[in-house]
C-alpha cells in the first residue's frame, strides 16, 4: 500500500528533503543567536512565540514517518532505530500536550529526551559510515550499519571491498538527527524582546 501512489524511496526522498530544511533552520537559528541585528532578534522572537507548536509538528511528523516506513513500507527497524523511536515518540507526546496546554516549562522534559535521541542518532550515523564497528547484537538481528535506503548519495562498498560514500547521504538516522536538533533549537529559542502583555508607553 502506498500513500498517493508514492513508493517508499519517494517518501524517503521527501522526508530527507524536509530533514535538510530543518537542518538549515537550525543553522539559521544559531546564526541569529550570534548576530546582534534587529532582523535576527525578530526572527528568534517569532520562533519563540510558535516554538511549542513547531516543535510538536516536527516530532509528530518524525513519529508518523517512522511508523509509515515500518507499517506500510515494511521496513524492519534495527536496534538503534528502536532506541531513537523511544525518545522521538516520547518527545512527540510531551510536546503535543505542551502545545495544547501552552506549557513552555515542558521544554525541561522534551530537551533532555531530544538530546539523548540526538546522541543515539549520531552513533547510528557513525555505524552507517563504518566509522564504528557494528556489534553482533545489531548484526544478528537487523543490521544497524546497512540502511534500507539512502537519499541524495550512496553508502556502499566498491569492487575492491572498500567502503565509500558519495554525495550527501541522508538515511533515516540522519533524518532523526535533524528532527531532534530542530526540536532542541526551537525549544531553546530566547525569550521575546517584548512581553505580549507588556503595555507600550505613550508620550
Amino acid at each position: 500500500m502506498t500513500v498517493f501512489a508514492l513508493t517508499a524511496p519517494q517518501v524517503h526522498d521527501a522526508g530527507a528533503a524536509l530533514a535538510l530544511v530543518a537542518a538549515v533552520g537550525v543553522v539559521l537559528m544559531v546564526i541569529a543567536r550570534l548576530v546582534p541585528a534587529t532582523p535576527a532578534f525578530q526572527f528568534l522572537d517569532a520562533l519563540h512565540r510558535a516554538q511549542l507548536v513547531l516543535a510538536a509538528v516536527v516530532a509528530s511528523a518524525a513519529t508518523l514517518g517512522s511508523l509509515w516506513f515500518s507499517e506500510e513500507a515494511g521496513w524492519v527497524p534495527c536496534r538503534f532505530c528502536w532506541f531513537q523511536r523511544i525518545f522521538m515518540y516520547s518527545t512527540a507526546v510531551v510536546l503535543v500536550v505542551a502545545a495544547v496546554r501552552r506549557d513552555r516549562s515542558a521544554r525541561w522534559y522534551a530537551v533532555p529526551l531530544a538530546g539523548i535521541g540526538s546522541l543515539l542518532s549520531i552513533w547510528h550515523i557513525l555505524l552507517e559510515h563504518r566509522i564504528i564497528e557494528e556489534s553482533t547484537s545489531c548484526s544478528s538481528l537487523t543490521s544497524c550499519a546497512t540502511p534500507n535506503y539512502v537519499s541524495f548519495g550512496h553508502l556502499e562498498f566498491d569492487a575492491n571491498g572498500r567502503f565509500i560514500t558519495s554525495g550527501f547521504p541522508v538515511t533515516l538516522a540522519v533524518m532523526a538527527l535533524c528532527a531532534f536538533a530542530a526540536i532542541i533549537a526551537l525549544l531553546l529559542a530566547p525569550e521575546p524582546l517584548v512581553d505580549d502583555h507588556e503595555s507600550v508607553p505613550t508620550a
